[in-house]
């Protein structure tokens, strides 16, 4: 994956959707600095965890970002360890959604990469045998809403429902 395009990609259209969003009802954010191999590899021989190789290579491009879609932040390796998005994310899976609870899914199983502190809308990927699987599963109060066969499709995803964002906002459907 070209990520450097990629988010650029994502960059231009949330600039375009802040340049419309007079109401400040989305945060206009860039992505952060990436993560050295050395903090990667640091993270995964302290939580004993083999990182999806998409995810990692993201990572390594941009360690997270702040209100990556709409209000949901793409976490980064201090927040994959540990904090308040980690602590909301197993505190919320725990207690719902009956859809992704029948499916065997708990705190233990699946590891979140996105969340959104304001509500439940979450993105995690499952684990397997101490190793992060390259689906990820985007989550909300109802289960799962979808799912995706790579971190890299998924950001892909997350592209696409940009766009359509961008949209609604150029038909001025988000208006207060």
């Amino acid at each position: 994956m070209n990520w450097p395009a990629k988010i650029t990609e994502l960059m231009r259209l949330k600039a375009q959707i802040d340049h419309l969003d007079v109401d400040h009802i989305f945060p206009h954010t860039l992505p952060s600095v990436a993560a050295t191999p050395d903090r990667l590899a640091a993270y995964e021989e302290h939580t004993g965890l083999n990182l999806d190789q998409g995810h990692r290579s993201f990572l390594a491009a941009a360690d997270g970002w702040s209100a990556f879609f709409e209000t949901q932040d793409l976490l980064s390796v201090e927040q994959l360890a540990s904090g308040e998005h980690r602590d909301l994310f197993t505190a919320w899976i725990d207690t719902a959604p009956p859809q992704a609870r029948a499916q065997g899914y708990s705190s233990r199983t699946l590891f979140p990469i996105a969340v959104d502190l304001d509500m439940p809308f979450h993105a995690a990927m499952p684990v397997m045998d101490a190793r992060v699987a390259s689906q990820v599963l985007s989550l909300d109060a109802t289960g799962i809403i979808e799912t995706f066969d790579s971190f890299e499709a998924y950001f892909d995803g997350m592209i696409a429902y940009t766009r359509r964002t961008l949209v609604d906002f150029e038909m001025g459907k988000y208006r207060l």
